[in-house]
């Protein structure tokens, strides 16, 4: 079990993601936290939740195969109700991006899969605190403890 810091209500994540694998392993992450996770199988369904609910971040896996992608990307990043919300590139990397190159683009921080807890507990609480938010872990170090999915 992982000690997590008192919120006063569990984070909610916007996830959009295609790979049901990558899915599920996000989503078994997102559970160890306590945190809320909507999934988007797509830039339109990403969009469509993005307006309904308010959510503290967006997880966006990057693929750019269609302008709907960017269009998401564009309108998400405009914020919600004028509150923006930061937005994580989850990537194969695929196009050799440093996470300096992500963030001129727009989006707060960079997180290269494959997805591993440890990794991704510590990246959320990066963005949170550059947010000026609470943390999610009582400690960084709690972070190495995190399960591993196989």
């Amino acid at each position: 079990m992982i000690p997590l810091a008192h919120r006063y209500r569990p984070l909610r994540i916007l996830c959009i993601e295609e790979d049901p694998v990558q899915r599920r392993l996000m989503e078994a992450c997102l559970e160890v936290l306590d945190a809320e996770a909507l999934f988007a199988p797509s830039a339109a369904n990403a969009v469509w939740l993005f307006r309904r609910h308010p959510v503290d971040m967006v997880f966006m896996d990057l693929d750019w195969h269609s302008a709907d992608e960017l269009a998401a990307f564009e309108e998400m990043q405009a914020g919600h109700r004028g509150h923006r919300v930061p937005i994580l590139a989850v990537t194969d990397n695929d196009c050799g991006w440093t996470e300096e190159e992500y963030r001129e683009a727009g989006f707060a921080a960079l997180y290269q899969k494959p997805v591993e807890p440890h990794r991704l507990f510590t990246k959320i609480d990066d963005l949170l605190r550059e947010q000026h938010q609470p943390p999610l872990l009582v400690s960084p170090a709690m972070a190495v403890n995190a399960p591993h999915f196989a």
